[in-house]
């Protein structure tokens, strides 16, 4: 056939078709392009490996990865050179040792009494996605009684604990965080829990060991073994103990956590084993000396705990507790607001927060909304009424509105200005009759905060809060700047 032939059977098949018959040959070919087009999509997103993210909260076995080119070696802590400073082997000192022990510290320190039963409330405060960077400064602590968070140190002051085991340093491990950066900030931590409470011991642990595998690959073994090696030579000159833990948690061979010490979804979290273990370790490398601390004074309730990465708490904090445990939620714990062990409840709960803004007159607060069971929503990070403004031409708040005192009549107005440096404002003397005849502005503005004005705290720590810390959630700014793993 002629390429003339050809091209005329071309054409007469096209013009043999009606319009209608044209609109259906066409849409034909769209939809097939379409479904072209979602069957490669398809295969691009389940087909193909997904790189590992910047978080720890990956929890799938698809995203972890392996360091290259490690030396278990190179870093190796020279026991001898720090014979003063690295606890060694004692007699077990039991669980008094563990109950007169506040444990401050990241998820893995959270995981201790939140999702196992090897504290309490009472001597443990866990943060999960907290660095070492944020334990001077972080509001992270909550208490019965006690308005708004408290930073770590503060809450040291508070608990007054015999000794302190501080266990930071995960979610500092960056490729752009070199080891003296993080020194830096760490021993400012520390030395905010020492002038907190000067009578505690220190003791700082080693950062636990990674997994061969892990979900980040941000996080190497090497970088914790050269802070590891930096945290001891900072506790030595600053006269601090130093828990080698690491060694037990190690598999001597690899240099990696030991097989069944991580969770095998993220390679970074430490399991009940891996805490069997660790506890062991704690109790027959015990530091015990003098207690020489003040008379202790009354200990308010340690109710919550509020997280950098409060997704990530869910997934690396949260199990079915035992009839024993004494590891109920931070917000569920808040909710009891009892003296007593902290409930075994469901850990399925979800909750949202709201923000009620203080007003002149009204105090603000946060409430916290349980998705599932109303009963238990409550409120806390109660902030001072703000008070009204000085009255102002027309005699009102400039805030809210209110009439403060009576305003000067058109009379008075039109005097040129002959009358009365003092407002005529008889109401206001006949209602505060305790207040001076030449300062009737001043009792009408302060009464309204003397009523609302909140006594479960000191004026300067409620004036203090701001929005960041009045809501329990992980949008802080000192935590945002490293997207490192959260633990």
């Amino acid at each position: 056939m002629s390429s003339k032939q050809k091209r005329n059977t071309k054409q007469g098949f096209w013009s043999r078709l009606n319009a209608r018959g044209k609109m259906y040959f066409v849409l034909g070919i769209c939809c097939a392009v379409v479904f072209v087009t979602s069957l490669v999509a398809f295969l691009i997103v389940h087909g193909l490996s997904l790189p590992a993210g910047d978080s720890a909260d990956s929890q799938g076995t698809e995203a972890m990865v392996d360091e290259q080119g490690y030396d278990k070696d190179q870093n190796t802590i020279d026991t001898a050179q720090y014979t003063s400073t690295i606890l060694e082997q004692s007699d077990d000192a039991g669980q008094e040792y563990v109950d007169e022990t506040l444990f401050l510290g990241d998820s893995n320190t959270a995981r201790m009494y939140r999702m196992f039963d090897y504290c309490t409330y009472d001597n443990a405060i866990g943060s999960v996605g907290m660095s070492a960077r944020s334990l001077a400064t972080y509001e992270c602590v909550k208490f019965q009684g006690i308005s708004g968070y408290k930073t770590m140190p503060e809450a040291v002051a508070i608990m007054q604990p015999r000794r302190v085991i501080i266990t930071f340093g995960t979610n500092d491990l960056s490729p752009s965080n070199s080891t003296d950066n993080f020194i830096a900030s760490y021993e400012k931590g520390i030395k905010a829990v020492q002038e907190a409470y000067p009578s505690v011991d220190i003791i700082i642990n080693s950062i636990p060991p990674l997994g061969k595998q892990h979900s980040n690959e941000s996080l190497t073994q090497t970088q914790v073994d050269e802070y590891n090696k930096a945290i001891v030579e900072m506790c030595q000159e600053n006269d601090w103990k130093f828990l080698n833990s690491a060694e037990v948690l190690k598999d001597s061979s690899t240099g990696y956590a030991k097989s069944g010490y991580v969770e095998t979804s993220d390679g970074i979290h430490l399991t009940r084993t891996a805490m069997d273990a660790l506890f062991e370790y704690i109790r027959t490398h015990s530091y015990i000396t003098e207690d020489d601390r003040p008379t202790l004074t009354s200990v308010p309730k340690h109710i919550e705990d509020k997280d950098v990465s409060a997704s990530t708490a869910s997934t690396v904090t949260t199990t079915t507790p035992s009839s024993s445990s004494s590891t109920s939620s931070s917000s569920e714990a808040q909710a009891t607001e009892t003296p007593t062990e902290q409930p075994v409840v469901s850990p399925s709960y979800s909750w949202r927060t709201e923000v009620v803004n203080p007003t002149c007159t009204e105090q603000g607060y946060t409430k916290h909304i349980c998705n599932e069971d109303s009963s238990q929503n409550y409120n806390d990070t109660y902030v001072a009424a703000l008070g009204h403004t000085a009255p102002n031409a027309e005699g009102k708040c400039d805030r809210c509105g209110a009439q403060l005192t009576t305003p000067p009549s058109s009379n008075d107005q039109s005097s040129g200005g002959q009358s009365s440096s003092t407002p005529p404002d008889s109401s206001s003397s006949t209602t505060t009759p305790d207040s001076q005849p030449s300062q009737p502005d001043s009792s009408q503005t302060q009464t309204p905060t003397e009523t609302v004005q909140p006594v479960e705290t000191p004026a300067q720590n409620t004036d203090n809060q701001s929005p960041e810390n009045q809501v329990p959630a992980d949008q802080t700014t000192t935590e945002n700047v490293d997207q490192t793993p959260a633990a």
